[in-house]
């Protein structure tokens, strides 16, 4: 399978660049698949009016007790949201938790893509007033 098939779309970065045609700049491929993964991770569950099933419950973890029934619920929860994306190979997501306090929580997670090769590296930042999320490879 080749990176077409994971996808094309807007690049949503700071700059929100244009090409010299006025368009605006794409990510196609992993590229596109990580975005793609890191805007469905730091979009607060029900957000979006008009997709109220698309995001991830953060707020239901943040400031909790960092326990291990809340880490594992944690971790399952990512990796669940994670395998929602069909270009992600099903049970393929992992997730650990970096750090974990009252005030932040830190994770990193990982999904093989449909298209095969590396797997896809992900660390996310969760607090009660900012939410992170990047590619790191």
């Amino acid at each position: 399978m080749s990176d077409e098939q994971l996808g094309t779309d807007i690049a949503f970065n700071k700059d929100f660049n244009t090409v010299p045609t006025g368009d605006t700049t794409t990510v196609t491929g992993r590229t596109c698949l990580g975005q793609d993964l890191v805007n469905r991770m730091t979009t607060p569950l029900g957000d979006l009016w008009c997709h109220q099933k698309y995001g991830f419950d953060i707020y239901k973890y943040v400031q909790l007790e960092n326990t291990e029934i809340n880490r594992l619920s944690f971790v399952q929860d990512i990796a669940i949201n994670l395998e929602k994306d069909p270009r992600v190979v099903p049970g393929s997501a992992t997730a650990t938790i970096l750090s974990w306090d009252m005030k932040k929580i830190k994770s990193a997670a990982s999904v093989q893509p449909v298209t095969g090769g590396n797997r896809l590296n992900m660390v996310f930042g969760y607090s009660s007033n900012e939410i992170t999320g990047q590619v790191v490879s």
